[in-house]
């Protein structure tokens, strides 16, 4: 196991609270040592052994994100895709658990989504317009178009 070299022990406990505190991945960590001031050289060791104590785990890490992202922001799986890709997160990690939410929790998400937004178009009188306006934020939400037009009518 690396060493913490002991002028950033003071940063390494900062950052030990920040992980148990929230779910948090390499990236979020890193960029947090690099506010600290931590050089990159030693930025890795602490990294390390956060990983190896359990502070940081891209699976538990990818889980949370989509958990977070399908329940309370109603984002589709590209759009979950895209954010823990953002976070250079294994491509693994990300499928694994995008494979836990069930398919008909995205269409609910996408139904609801796509009522609401037809409330707000209402005031569009040409159908065509308003069916392109509906595609093009469900889109904007992460949803796929096939999944979209299957479930337009």
């Amino acid at each position: 196991m690396p060493t913490i070299p002991a002028e950033f022990k003071e940063e390494y406990k900062k950052v030990e609270r920040y992980c148990a505190f929230q779910e948090k991945c390499s990236f979020d960590v890193r960029k947090k040592l690099r506010d600290l001031g931590v050089p990159n050289s030693e930025s890795e060791k602490i990294i390390l052994v956060l990983i190896e104590k359990g502070f940081i785990d891209h699976d538990r890490y990818c889980e949370a994100f989509t958990n977070d992202h399908v329940k309370i922001k109603r984002w589709g799986i590209q759009k979950i895709k895209a954010g823990l890709k953002a976070k250079s997160l294994p491509p693994l990690s990300i499928e694994r658990a995008l494979k836990k939410i069930d398919s008909s929790t995205f269409i609910e998400n996408m139904n609801y989504l796509m009522k609401r937004k037809m409330n707000e178009l209402f005031i569009e009188k040409d159908k065509q317009k308003q069916k392109a306006k509906l595609i093009r934020y469900l889109a904007s939400c992460g949803y796929e178009l096939p999944m979209i037009l299957e479930n337009l009518d």
